[in-house]
């Protein structure tokens, strides 16, 4: 009997033993509740780490499979934090994505037991690098609080300055960094503005189209190319613009959109204009403003999408659906006979055949069905689309 008993609090110790090393496998997360979160945050004095996601999010789904999973990661967060794993398209997590402003997937915030913003940051890491920017909200010297106080007490300080835009612009306060480039550029003598450091201060910190300080790197491009590089200026003003005109899109704002177009039209970046006219043609298409989509695509195809097949078929898809006056059909064939010649695929004969056929040229539309069933076929594709437009043109 003393043997049995022996051996069985053996295995029991074992399994024990088994549990726990388990448990080390995997960071002690609470699903969806924030306030225990914050209850165990001020009973402990851990500061709290969350973990905003979407189930249909990539980056989220490596970050949870692989990095969150790593020993050195698990032992750190569970030594250090309380975390949370909030569901973004739960009831709770919307509602914690509006108290904190979250707009993006995956976000990383950390907070203190007073509901304080020490830092957030959001994409993939590695393991490595992950631990790295979770430390920065444990040490005073790092956290934003402290870089803003910083700032603020020697707003001259260019150093200064550029650590706390280093940390806002990952954070869920992004949106701040206009403010803070707008404060720190009053206080510069205007024969100094043009420095190295000044330039990654409005590298790092101007983001909105529609500002002062927008405009006036806009007016001095080649001042600021001095101290840095043309290429970077230009990166810059086509990034601010494609990001202000997205944003515009997103929300279907046609009046701030228009307004921001014109702002960027004035950079006279040939890649600007380019992009301007792409995000014309998604807000007329957007608006059904279809005289207005046909005027710009006669005015710029050849211009900004001539040697871009893939811009060329989607308007060409347009054309087929919602433009009807023969002489504008004439005008899309051309530009589709082109993007046939740039791109010879079974897509862009096919929009050409369809073409072709709204102008009542079944002849020629037969021409290029046939290419288009050839190369279908010969790539083992589903040729139910095809088939169904040989009846729709009589071809046995």
């Amino acid at each position: 009997m003393k043997t049995s008993t022996k051996h069985n609090f053996i295995i029991v110790f074992l399994f024990f033993v088994s549990i726990a090393k388990a448990q080390k496998t995997a960071i002690n997360f609470i699903e969806n509740d924030y306030k225990l979160a914050l209850e165990q945050s001020k009973t402990s004095k851990k500061p709290i780490f969350v973990m905003v996601y979407a189930t249909w999010c990539p980056h989220c789904n490596k970050m949870k499979s692989t990095v969150l999973k790593d020993p050195t990661v698990v032992d750190f967060f569970n030594n250090n934090y309380i975390s949370v794993m909030m569901d973004g398209e739960s009831p709770t997590g919307k509602d914690f994505m509006k108290q904190f402003r979250i707009t993006s997937f995956p976000t990383f915030l950390y907070l203190n037991e007073k509901e304080t913003h020490l830092y957030s940051t959001g994409g993939e890491f590695t393991a490595e690098e992950f631990i790295s920017e979770s430390k920065k909200a444990l040490n005073s010297n790092t956290q934003l609080p402290y870089l803003e106080r910083q700032f603020n007490d020697d707003i001259r300080n260019p150093e200064s300055c550029l650590l706390y835009l280093n940390a806002l612009r990952k954070s869920i306060d992004k949106d701040k960094t206009d403010d803070v480039v707008a404060k720190y550029l009053s206080t510069q003598p205007k024969d100094q503005i043009f420095t190295t450091i000044n330039w990654k201060i409005i590298a790092f910190g101007v983001n909105n189209l529609n500002t002062k300080e927008f405009d006036f790197v806009m007016n001095h491009q080649s001042d600021f190319a001095k101290v840095s590089s043309t290429k970077r200026v230009e990166v810059k003003i086509v990034s601010v613009v494609n990001q202000s005109l997205m944003h515009d899109m997103g929300k279907l704002d046609s009046i701030g959109y228009f307004k921001n177009r014109d702002i960027a039209k004035k950079s006279n970046l040939t890649k600007v204009d380019s992009l301007v006219f792409k995000y014309d043609l998604q807000m007329y298409e957007a608006c059904k403003c279809w005289n207005k989509y046909k005027q710009t695509t006669f005015e710029s195809v050849q211009k900004w999408a001539w040697n871009d097949y893939k811009t060329i078929n989607e308007i060409s898809k347009i054309y087929i659906q919602h433009i009807n006056e023969k002489e504008a059909l004439q005008s899309s064939i051309t530009w589709a006979k082109h993007s046939v010649e740039s791109n010879d695929s079974a897509e862009s004969n096919f929009l050409l055949a369809r073409l072709y056929n709204k102008v009542k040229d079944k002849k020629t539309a037969i021409t290029y069905a046939r290419k288009t069933k050839n190369i279908t076929t010969a790539m083992g594709w589903d040729t139910k689309e095809i088939d169904q437009f040989y009846l729709d043109l009589g071809i046995k």
